[in-house]
């Protein structure tokens, strides 16, 4: 724990903008208690029907994350890669192509036949 706080402090101090919300961590890690239920294990096997939608830039939640989700996925799931920076893809973001892409799979069901680049607006 005591480790924890020196990094927090200490991003704190080199980045001040952003340092200490970055090197934090949620309190679940240190909760005392077991999960009520197991963990659900990322992979292949599951729903093949997964759209995963990520902007390029995308400070919170950075591009190769969704890269690397979209690899534990593997053949279930398409990455709708957005042009634009920011945490909005789809409706917030204004770019005709996520919003198409991702509209008709959410009317429709129907996915991208393979990853997809939309480019910036």
């Amino acid at each position: 724990m005591g480790a924890y706080r020196s990094s927090v402090a200490e991003d704190r101090e080199r980045y001040p903008l952003f340092g200490a919300a970055t090197a934090n961590i949620t309190p679940c890690a240190f909760w005392p208690y077991a999960p009520a239920e197991p963990p659900v294990p990322v992979d292949d096997d599951g729903p093949r029907n997964i759209l995963l939608v990520q902007n390029l830039r995308n400070v919170p939640t950075p591009h190769i994350g969704g890269k690397m989700l979209r690899q534990k996925f593997t053949d279930r799931s398409r990455l709708l890669s957005v042009d634009d920076s920011g945490h909005g893809s789809y409706v917030l973001s204004g770019n005709p192509c996520a919003l198409n892409t991702t509209t008709r799979y959410l009317v429709t069901g129907e996915m991208p036949v393979k990853d997809t680049l939309c480019p910036a607006k």
